[in-house]
């Protein structure tokens, strides 16, 4: 049955491959004054495609291989971390570090994949390291996103990165236990209400531990994969958790004390009242999402149409 369910999932992935800069608000490798406009090209089509060509620019050698390896799992990781079900039904909230360790925490089951497989070894570790390179860079270019002086990105980089591998060691640490053993799902769960929901104590133990069994459960099937597949890039991550129903320490039904709305306007002014700067990426029509240039200037584009504008899309 498992095998059935990751094959059609795999099914489902390599249908819609996501592009070089998939789905999902990330970074733009442009420097532009302005968003790119929508192009017909394909890359089929194009000469700088012959194997010849990309034999001779090195586009096969080790280094680009791996650099374009890390992209595709980066990107992956980046596309599912950005699904609205964690921020709406998940509550998972809306500044940069919560943000930031969902992303970790799907790089980090990319990272136990790469420790324990064949791709581990030289070059495993290698892959490894360009895998947090990525990390770190699209790290930058959100905090650059919060209207910093640029003169302390690089000290806010740094945080970023310890409390990044503090939240990792966590996470590894919930690992150490036996499969099955429910030791291994409530020090998970300990280690998620820590790093991602930050200690939010108004969610029950329910509601946390069901983020815990996605995070097993999607680790498992990453350990699964083929490894052709892997490091492709073409990861078929299952759906978010379901958060419906879910009940409070007492037993009873768990009702929120604020609606979406309201939650997602106190988190607005939570992230604005401490400097930052909220990234509206709320009911975005569908086919949009939000973009970061290298310089932090936030824009949205349209994954389909390749369109790009500066204003939020109303449709």
């Amino acid at each position: 049955m498992r095998a059935s369910l990751l094959a059609r999932r795999i099914g489902r992935q390599s249908q819609n491959v996501a592009g070089l800069f998939g789905s999902g608000f990330g970074v733009e490798k442009s420097t532009d004054k302005k968003p790119a406009e929508a192009k017909e090209w394909t890359l089929e089509k194009s000469f700088w495609t012959h194997p010849f060509v990309l034999r001779m620019l090195g586009y096969f050698g080790a280094e680009s291989t791996r650099i374009r390896r890390s992209e595709a799992l980066f990107f992956s990781c980046r596309d599912q971390a950005n699904k609205p079900a964690f921020f709406k039904q998940g509550k998972v909230r809306r500044d940069f570090r919560s943000r930031h360790m969902l992303l970790s925490l799907h790089v980090w089951i990319i990272h136990r994949r790469l420790i324990h497989h064949e791709s581990s070894g030289e070059y495993g570790k290698l892959l490894q390291e360009a895998l947090f390179d990525r990390l770190w860079d699209d790290s930058l270019t959100r905090i650059r996103a919060q209207n910093l002086a640029e003169l302390t990105v690089n000290s806010h980089l740094n945080n970023v990165q310890k409390y990044t591998f503090a939240g990792c060691m966590s996470f590894d640490h919930s690992q150490t236990f036996d499969e099955g053993d429910e030791k291994r799902l409530d020090e998970l769960g300990g280690a998620l209400w820590r790093d991602v929901f930050l200690r939010n104590d108004k969610l029950p133990v329910d509601h946390v531990l069901r983020l815990a069994s996605y995070v097993q459960r999607e680790r498992e099937m990453v350990m699964n994969l083929p490894e052709e597949l892997f490091l492709e890039g073409r990861i078929p991550w299952g759906p978010p958790p379901d958060w419906r129903n879910v009940k409070t320490d007492e037993g009873f039904d768990f009702e929120d004390e604020e609606s979406e709305q309201e939650m997602i306007q106190r988190q607005k002014e939570e992230v604005e009242k401490s400097g930052g700067v909220f990234l509206d990426d709320v009911d975005l029509p569908e086919g949009w999402s939000l973009a970061i240039t290298e310089e932090g200037k936030v824009y949205y584009w349209n994954t389909e149409t390749r369109e790009s504008r500066w204003e939020k899309p109303k449709e």
